[in-house]
């Protein structure tokens, strides 16, 4: 049986669909599977997946995986240190990218692969070798985003409820289009939430212009995303670099148009498949043009969904079964 250990912060998390989809792909493709989770919380069974808390080194050793699959770079060195002598493969996203930090892994004699989004590839190895770094783009489930029909005048976003992801924009966008329907799913990050309640309270205090969702699980999710006509995305300039968020590609792949904050990554990884904006009044702008402008919203979202083609789960994560297959020798 090949069998891989996923290394994570935390499992399950509703608004991490883009772990949820390479799980299901992988059981899919017939490799037995296991989380380990650095979050101390009771443990057991999470749909087909087996969680397993305590020490690392004993969930290794009683899994016994052919190979151990992390998320993020900040958890690479709790498996590293160990020197369990099994391959180690890293997918790396952008709130924990570094230049140095990825340089490091790419070239570290413990870890077979790093997986990162192309333009953090670029920004980490141009015009240097990039040893056992890999260009990857972002993966999303096309048996749950794939086009519906549109319920008319609606704006989707999908997000983690975090300060760092800008979320009050869509708050303010919302309050400047009282016409149209605005729906924010998100989830309760553990610890501190107070983010997310001063984020409800606000939306109370400004007469609720958005209809916010917490914690709903992932099939609902995707059916309010595959009938929103718009996905409205920013992100902070001033945090952490923009990496490829997985619900811009659920978006397109239902069809449902994105706007997002105008910057050269985003500009990649959307294309001529939606719409830009730099401040609020203009992100309302964008808006309204796309449900004002039929033409203009139905050429827009069939480039959305021919551009979500290249981020498909069976498009993207064959990259990483090859990878395990070689390093594995299965």
């Amino acid at each position: 049986m090949k069998r891989i250990l996923y290394v994570l912060e935390d499992y399950p998390v509703v608004s991490e669909t883009y772990v949820e989809t390479e799980i299901e792909y992988f059981l899919r493709q017939g490799i037995e599977l296991a989380v380990w989770r650095r979050v101390q919380d009771p443990v057991g069974q999470a749909g087909s997946v087996v969680v397993i808390g305590g020490p690392l080194k004993a969930a290794v050793q009683a899994f016994k995986p052919d190979a151990i699959h992390v998320h993020w770079f900040p958890l690479v060195s709790c498996v590293l240190v160990e020197g369990f002598g099994i391959p180690v493969t890293i997918r790396a996203h952008s709130f924990e990218f570094s230049p140095t930090v990825a340089r490091g892994y790419a070239f570290h004699p413990g870890v077979s692969a790093v997986f990162l989004f192309p333009h953090l590839f670029e920004a980490a190895f141009r015009g240097v070798a990039p040893g056992n770094a890999i260009p990857l783009v972002s993966a999303y489930d096309e048996r749950m985003f794939y086009p519906e029909p549109k319920e008319r005048s609606t704006v989707i976003r999908a997000t983690a409820g975090l300060p760092t992801k800008d979320i009050d924009m869509f708050l303010d966008v919302a309050k400047a289009c009282p016409e149209l329907k605005f729906t924010l799913i998100t989830s309760r990050p553990k610890g501190d939430g107070s983010y997310l309640n001063g984020l409800l309270a606000r939306n109370a205090s400004m007469g609720a212009p958005v209809n916010i969702l917490v914690e709903i699980p992932r099939s609902a999710a995707a059916a309010v995303v595959r009938k929103s006509e718009i996905c409205l995305r920013s992100n902070n300039p001033q945090g952490h670099p923009f990496g490829m968020p997985v619900s811009i590609a659920e978006a397109m792949g239902s069809g449902t148009i994105p706007i997002v904050r105008d910057h050269a990554p985003a500009r990649e990884y959307v294309g001529d498949a939606g719409l830009y904006f730099n401040s609020i009044q203009e992100a309302a702008s964008r808006v309204r043009e796309l449900v004002a402008d039929p033409e203009l919203s139905g050429r827009l979202r069939t480039a959305s969904i021919a551009r979500a083609r290249r981020h498909a789960s069976g498009v993207v994560l064959p990259t990483i079964f090859q990878t395990w297959e070689r390093i594995c020798k299965w």
